[in-house]
């Protein structure tokens, strides 16, 4: 969240931001984890970091990936989390992705003989899990989310 990055680039910490804008320090939690802000938080954070309030919200709905962040993002990291906006969301898919991956791989061992066929398939399908868990692990250490 933007609100994030304004108290990162200051160096304060969240206990800082809510002190000096007047707020509980779970006011600054929740309006850091996206959740939505009232007008009068609004007003009180845009006061401490000295922006409008205008720019505040707006900045707020644009960071997603047309934001230049993302622009400057690598293809393969852009192309790996097609269609992924949040990060809570890509958690929650590599979780399932790798669920299924293992009940493939120990239904592998029942049922007869394993086609070479198989084994392919099972490796473009971890390949494809990397490359989705590097992307998201990329993102993360950007501090895109």
């Amino acid at each position: 969240m933007i609100v994030k990055k304004l108290r990162e680039e200051k160096q304060w910490s969240q206990d800082q931001v809510a002190t000096m804008a007047g707020l509980s320090l779970r006011t600054i939690q929740r309006v850091e984890a996206g959740n939505p802000a009232s007008k009068e938080t609004l007003k009180s954070l845009a006061s401490v970091f000295e922006i409008e309030v205008s720019k505040l919200t707006e900045r707020v709905k644009v960071i997603d990936k047309a934001s230049e962040d993302w622009q400057n993002a690598p293809i393969w990291v852009s192309f790996g989390l097609l269609g992924i906006k949040e990060r809570k969301k890509a958690i929650l898919s590599i979780s399932l992705l790798l669920i299924c991956g293992a009940a493939f791989y120990f239904n592998l061992g029942f049922g007869g003989p394993v086609r070479i066929s198989t084994f392919i398939w099972a490796s473009l399908y971890i390949t494809a899990v990397a490359w989705f868990i590097l992307a998201v692990r990329w993102v993360d250490k950007q501090k895109l989310w």
